[in-house]
């Protein structure tokens, strides 16, 4: 019987079927309009689409094909309004820099110069997103927006992977280095659709410029344990981040062996950034220091950064006062009209 202090008290949970809230008379603030909230649990994303369509829920969060293209009939707009906002993501590519093909940072570059992340952006995520060049929350204090990403520029790529000592020097079609060919797997989770398209869309790419790749999805528990053992070329995954960022799980050479830094990044400049940061209060200057850190990163470039995508939602029109900022919506402004 867990006891909060927030506007709702938790009233019941019914085994995957939903969570029960409702209205906290003793909470200190203001008091929410709405008396519950029932979470409901439904897993297959399909069937909660449909429900809301039916008018059995009243609020969901929308895959990206509904938002652009199965929620525009008068019916809908009629019951339902939608909202986007940003919380803070972002989906990446991460090359494994211990791999002789990807630890040179030229490569690494190439790699994203050959990846069109505005035509992929259109086509799979419908426009919905926006391109970013680091790991910082997009719309935050800490992003450096006067970083560019690298440009689709598959010519620029070829001349960086020459420059690298990638080329075909025995004519099979297949660039090469020291005996080794340039040929690689891309792990990303079971069932993401989005990594599927990506690596669709990449692999046409880079057999263009004579580099092959295979696609390897795996189901979650796999895939860490490869990424935990350091056992892959290169990975498609995403983070969700905090708002007071830290990179240090994720960046730190410290945890390269056993962290989060499954690429192996190693800088000692970024590593003094990243602790200097931890130590410094001044929300400024800290900011100072990670954007000297992004510079590092976006020269170097462990991971190609792609997008940051928005939160998508349906919220039923009975309710009044709903608002989308810029992290999200408020509950506890909603009325009933």
């Amino acid at each position: 019987n867990p006891i909060g202090t927030g506007p709702y008290r938790f009233v019941g949970w019914k085994t995957g079927r939903s969570i029960d809230l409702e209205k906290n008379e003793s909470y200190w603030g203001r008091e929410p309009a709405i008396e519950g909230i029932s979470y409901k649990i439904i897993p297959d994303r399909t069937v909660a689409f449909q429900l809301l369509k039916k008018g059995a829920l009243d609020m969901e969060a929308l895959r990206t094909i509904q938002w652009a293209r199965q929620t525009e009939s008068e019916s809908f707009a009629s019951q339902f309004e939608k909202y986007r906002y940003y919380l803070p993501n972002y989906s990446y590519i991460g090359w494994n820099i211990r791999r002789p093909m990807f630890s040179d940072r030229r490569v690494r570059i190439a790699m994203t110069m050959l990846i069109n992340r505005e035509a992929i952006l259109e086509k799979i995520l419908f426009g919905e997103g926006q391109i970013v060049a680091s790991n910082f929350y997009r719309f935050g204090k800490n992003y450096d927006s006067s970083i560019a990403p690298y440009p689709f520029d598959p010519r620029r790529a070829r001349e960086l992977l020459d420059e690298a000592g990638w080329v075909d020097t025995d004519g099979d079609g297949i660039r090469d280095k020291d005996g080794v060919p340039f040929r690689f797997k891309l792990l990303s989770p079971a069932g993401s659709g989005f990594s599927k398209s990506l690596g669709l869309f990449l692999r046409e790419e880079l057999s263009k410029v004579g580099i092959s790749m295979d696609l390897q999805q795996f189901e979650w528990a796999t895939m860490l344990d490869m990424l935990s053992r350091r056992d892959f070329d290169a990975a498609s995954l995403a983070w969700s981040t905090t708002l007071e960022e830290d990179p240090y799980q994720v960046w730190h050479s410290s945890q390269a062996v056993e962290g989060s830094n499954f690429v192996g990044f190693s800088n000692e400049r970024a590593d003094a950034l990243i602790e200097d940061a931890r130590r410094e209060f001044d929300s400024n200057r800290r900011a100072e220091l990670y954007r000297e850190f992004q510079r590092i990163l976006h020269r170097e470039e462990p991971y190609t950064f792609l997008f940051t995508a928005p939160s998508l939602v349906a919220v039923a029109r009975r309710f009044e006062n709903v608002k989308a900022y810029r992290l999200g919506v408020d509950i506890l402004e909603w009325g009933i009209g």
